[in-house]
């Protein structure tokens, strides 16, 4: 069975500062979340919800979607500072979210609560019948991955 993402209801009554987002902007990224949670489910488990909201609102606020500051930064072309000040300009970039652990997941506080759920998803090494397949990456499944 499929998995369906909340509603768009349920995901601002959860994040409030996404009310604006029009029902085609929460379709369409709500569905880009659940491409990377649906595999998931069985690992997320209860978690599987609000996995999908924060991923839901990592892609919105990534795309200047929300009241929030991250997403008015974002809409700005200024998601890579942490603070920028106009009078005087005064500029601070934010640490460099591609090189850490959580890759893009860390450019948003969104991502960044989620990816450690989403982490601990990722096989690792898997044993098979052969033997072991050192760093195998992927997302979790039941059963074998050939």
């Amino acid at each position: 069975m499929t998995y369906t993402p909340p509603s768009k209801a349920d995901f601002i009554a959860i994040f409030p500062s996404f009310a604006a987002v029009t029902d085609d902007a929460y379709a369409f990224w709500s569905a880009q979340a659940a491409l990377v949670t649906g595999p998931m489910e069985g690992c997320l488990g209860a978690q599987m919800d609000l996995a999908t909201m924060l991923a839901t609102a990592h892609y919105l606020a990534l795309a200047g979607i929300g009241a929030g500051a991250e997403s008015e930064m974002a809409a700005q072309g200024a998601s890579g500072f942490r603070r920028i000040k106009s009078g005087t300009i005064e500029l601070e970039r934010a640490d460099d979210a591609s090189s850490s652990d959580g890759g893009e997941w860390a450019a948003t506080s969104y991502g960044q609560r989620v990816w450690p759920m989403l982490k601990v998803c990722v096989a690792g090494p898997r044993v098979t019948g052969t033997g072991t397949i050192p760093c195998a990456g992927g997302y979790y499944r039941s059963g074998p991955i050939w």
